[in-house]
């Protein structure tokens, strides 16, 4: 695919090229909306929107890259899944409070999990912990750009970071029991 016709037509308003365009990117998009929302219909309804303000957008996108492009995609999932679930995250602060977890994950549990795996173990976390996750961890965002993009403290973002990070230990320590049993 020629990324640089591909911009091009969407430019012209070319409905053949948006169809091209959600054909070779939905897969990937939609993976990273399942991460940011709540369930998997939640995550096709915002990937839905998502490539609506795509299309609508396109005029302002002004590189010609297919990283660059797929770059600015994801951004614009990210953002609307997180602004759709920001009320929701606010209220996720009380859940899980008291968890004292210490334990350990064995670096061949990792290993043996597949990517698929992985991203289910990441869905399961709680809406607020797998934001947070997802923005430092996958994402490479701050906690202190994290807490502008959600509306909470520095301080939150570390801790559910954490918390999600423990949750994840178990759920991979968990599995990789099963797996061996």
């Amino acid at each position: 695919m020629d990324v640089t016709e591909l911009i091009y037509r969407l430019k012209k308003g070319e409905e053949s090229a948006f169809k091209e365009l959600v054909l070779a990117y939905s897969g990937r998009l939609l993976t990273i909306a399942k991460i940011y929302s709540r369930n998997s219909e939640d995550a096709r309804d915002m990937l839905q929107d998502a490539f609506i303000v795509i299309f609508k957008k396109i005029n302002n996108f002004d590189a010609n890259v297919e990283k660059a492009l797929y770059a600015w995609m994801k951004k614009i999932v990210i953002n609307l899944c997180l602004s759709r679930n920001q009320k929701k995250y606010l209220k996720m602060e009380q859940s899980m409070e008291n968890m004292t977890l210490h334990h350990a994950v064995d670096a061949i549990a990792i290993t043996e999990l597949s990517h698929d795996e992985i991203i289910k173990l990441i869905n399961e976390l709680p809406d607020g912990y797998r934001q947070v996750f997802a923005l430092f961890a996958i994402e490479g965002y701050s906690h202190k750009e994290i807490s502008e993009k959600l509306s909470i403290g520095e301080s939150s973002s570390r801790s559910q970071y954490l918390r999600a990070r423990r949750l994840l230990q178990i759920k991979v320590t968990n599995l990789f029991k099963i797996m061996s049993a």
